[in-house]
């Protein structure tokens, strides 16, 4: 029987990058309204993962390890907060787009745009922290019972695997 492996998480952040994805697919689109509910279903989904992140994992994390280099839990916690500062600016451009039209709509759309691979590039960065670091680690000081536990708690990789069914 395989054991149970945190970088299973992985695939979330998968999912999580085809949700944004979509997002942006309806802005290029030129849909405000379809841009807005994606963003909106990213973002739901993204917090669940932090929640999960925040409140699970990062916890046990910081229990059972030390001065592991670049992982320290404020990596982890002030990255969080800094994705969804990121996120709320990226929601005030969308929601800009919807009055503006011709080259006014052009400009901010590149604005938002601009700002989003910003953003992308944090996330990127961060799930590399998490991937190469969170998730080995995890699976070092962790059960196979213990590992079982935790993911089974955790509603982003059950929102995941819904998607898929």
């Amino acid at each position: 029987m395989a054991s149970t492996t945190f970088a299973v998480l992985n695939d979330v952040h998968h999912w999580l990058d085809e949700l944004f994805l979509q997002h942006q697919d309806a802005v290029l689109a030129h849909d405000v309204p379809e841009a807005q509910r994606r963003l909106a279903a990213y973002k739901t989904a993204l917090i669940s993962h932090i929640e999960d992140e925040d409140h699970r994992l990062v916890p046990v994390y910081d229990a059972r390890t030390a001065n592991i280099q670049g992982g320290g839990t404020q990596f982890f916690f002030g990255e969080h907060v800094k994705l969804q500062e990121i996120l709320a600016h990226c929601e005030q451009l969308l929601e800009g787009l919807e009055r503006l039209d011709g080259n006014a709509w052009s400009r901010q759309a590149i604005a938002l745009l601009d700002r989003e691979a910003f953003y992308k590039s944090l996330v990127e960065h961060h799930h590399a922290r998490e991937q190469n670091i969170l998730f080995p680690w995890l699976d070092k000081v962790t059960s196979d019972g213990e590992r079982a536990d935790l993911l089974a708690h955790c509603h982003s990789l059950a929102a995941y695997q819904a998607s898929r069914a």
